[in-house]
C-alpha cells in the first residue's frame, strides 16, 4: 500500500513537471505613471490562437497558458486580450508571433481608460496654460517694441500674424502630445528620463531643457562607449577565454548607446515644443544636444545628421527674422 502511494506521488510530480514545461506564464499590469506604479489587472480574458479555452488573470494579474503541443522556442500568437474599461498599450501584441517559453513570463501592459483621460486632461491643461502665458508674454514684448518705436507698424502687424499662427499651430498639436505622454510607461524610463517627462507633462519646458543639458554630457558618454567598443574587439580577437567578459562589456555599451538615443529623441521632442511656440533659441539649443549624439553615433555624413542640420538651418533663419 505504501509503495503504491509513493508511486502515485512520483507519478503526480512527474506529470506536474511535464505540464510546467508546456505552460506559458505571464502577468498583466497597468501603466506605471508618476506617483502611481503599475498595478496588477485581474479578470483579464486572454485567448490564444489554436487553443480552445481562454485563460483569466487572477487577483495578482497572473495567468498560465497550457499548451501541450508547444515547446520552448515555438511560436505563440495571442488572439485577444480584453477587459472592460481597459485597452492594450501595445495593440500590435494581438496577432503578433511571440516566442513560447516555459521559463520567461510574458508581460502585458493595459491602459485604464479613465486614468488615461484624466492624465491627458491634466497634460493638456498644463500645455494650454504654458502656451497662453508665452503668447501673452510675446504679445506684451511686441507692444512695448511698438510703443518705443523699435518696430514699424507694418513689422508689428507681421509679427502679430506670425505669433498668432504659431500659437494656433501649437494648440493644434497639444492633443497628440498629451496622448503620447499620457501613454508613457514610467517603468521603461530611468530616473533622469522620468524627471524630464514629468517636467514636460507639467509644462515646465525650461526645467526639462535644463535637465537634458546639465545631467547628460553626450560627448563624454559616447567617447567612453567608443573606447569600450574598441577594447571589446581586441579582447574577442585575443582569445576565446575572455568572451564572457567581452559580452558583459558589450551589454554595458549597448545600454549606454540606447540611453544616448533616448536623450537624443527627448531633445528633438522638446525642440518641437519650442518651435511650435516660436522659441527658436531654445529649440536650437535642444537640437544641438541631439546633433552631437547623432554625429558620434552615425557620423557627420549620415542621413540622420543631414536631416537634423536642415531643421537647425531653418531655425537659424527664423531666429534671424525675429
Amino acid at each position: 500500500m505504501k509503495r503504491t502511494a509513493i508511486f502515485t506521488l512520483l507519478a503526480l510530480l512527474a506529470w506536474a513537471q511535464i505540464a510546467a514545461q508546456h505552460e506559458q506564464r505571464g502577468f498583466v499590469r497597468t501603466l506605471s505613471r508618476p506617483n502611481a506604479p503599475g498595478m496588477p489587472v485581474p479578470n483579464v480574458t486572454i485567448r490564444v490562437k489554436g487553443l480552445f479555452n481562454a485563460v483569466i488573470t487572477n487577483e495578482k494579474g497572473e495567468f498560465g497558458i497550457s499548451a501541450p503541443d508547444k515547446k520552448d522556442g515555438d511560436a505563440l500568437v495571442l488572439q485577444s486580450i480584453r477587459k472592460n474599461g481597459y485597452e492594450l498599450r501595445d495593440k500590435s501584441l494581438v496577432g503578433r508571433e511571440l516566442v513560447f517559453s516555459s521559463h520567461v513570463p510574458i508581460e502585458i501592459i493595459m491602459v485604464d481608460l479613465k486614468k488615461l483621460e484624466a492624465d491627458k486632461q491634466r497634460i493638456e491643461d498644463n500645455a494650454y496654460r504654458v502656451a497662453e502665458e508665452n503668447y501673452r508674454k510675446k504679445l506684451k514684448e511686441l507692444e512695448e517694441q511698438m510703443e518705443e518705436k523699435h518696430v514699424t507698424a507694418e513689422q508689428y502687424k507681421k509679427e502679430i500674424r506670425l505669433l498668432q499662427g504659431n500659437y494656433e499651430k501649437y494648440i493644434a498639436l497639444i492633443g497628440d502630445m498629451a496622448e503620447r505622454y499620457a501613454r508613457t510607461d514610467y517603468n521603461e524610463l530611468d530616473t533622469i528620463d522620468q524627471e524630464i517627462n514629468i517636467c514636460i507633462e507639467n509644462g515646465d519646458l525650461e526645467r526639462a531643457d535644463s535637465l537634458i543639458h546639465t545631467v547628460f554630457n553626450p560627448e563624454t558618454v559616447l567617447q567612453r562607449n567608443r573606447a569600450a567598443k574598441e577594447e571589446i574587439q581586441k579582447r574577442i580577437d585575443f582569445a576565446q577565454r575572455v568572451i564572457d567578459k567581452a559580452n558583459a562589456d558589450k551589454e554595458a555599451f549597448r545600454r549606454d548607446e540606447e540611453y544616448a538615443k533616448r536623450v537624443s529623441v527627448l531633445g528633438e521632442n522638446l525642440a518641437k515644443e519650442y518651435m511650435a511656440q516660436e522659441m527658436w533659441d531654445k529649440a536650437a539649443e535642444s537640437l544641438g544636444t541631439s546633433l552631437e549624439i547623432k554625429q558620434i553615433l552615425y557620423g557627420n555624413e549620415s542621413e540622420q545628421v543631414k536631416e537634423l542640420l536642415k531643421i537647425i538651418s531653418e531655425i537659424e533663419k527664423k531666429r534671424q527674422e525675429q
